[in-house]
């Protein structure tokens, strides 16, 4: 099979992950962003310094924010596109693939060719897994027409 088969099967399989791992980044990301509030001493005249972390202390707080955020918009860039590229499916393509790859796990070809909304058989099957592979993969940008 081509070499773009396996990256479009990966992403397709790290769908659910990613969209979990989305909404774990964005917990972190407010925990980070609740954990830097503190109390302002602003205007109260006391020696010292009104900072209450270190300026490492910040750097680390910071650059664990920017990697965050960086995690973060990768993952939903991802997640957008494989939505658009099924968008770009046919119905059956569609169900096909949600049904052998979009839970996270590979799911075995008998159970979707005999599945009760699909009523082409396995031969048909087949062709339409094979098709919205490839229509995928150059929706992606991984292959060409």
């Amino acid at each position: 099979m081509q070499d773009y088969y396996s990256r479009v099967v990966k992403e397709l399989l790290n769908y659910k992950e990613y969209k979990q791992r989305c909404a774990v980044i964005r917990i972190e990301l407010d925990e980070l962003i609740e954990s830097n509030r503190g109390v302002s001493y602003e205007g109260v005249n006391v020696k010292g310094s009104n900072d209450f972390r270190s300026a490492t202390e910040n750097a680390v707080i910071n650059r664990d924010e920017s990697e965050l955020k960086e995690e973060l918009k990768s993952k939903e860039c991802m997640i957008a596109k494989i939505e658009e590229a099924l968008e770009g499916l046919y119905t059956m393509e569609r169900f096909v693939v949600e049904k052998k790859y979009m839970n996270g796990t590979i799911e075995k070809d008998v159970n979707i060719y005999t599945h009760p909304k699909f009523e082409w058989g396995r031969n048909k099957y087949y062709d339409f897994k094979d098709q919205a592979i490839e229509k995928i993969a150059r929706i992606l940008g991984y292959a060409k027409k």
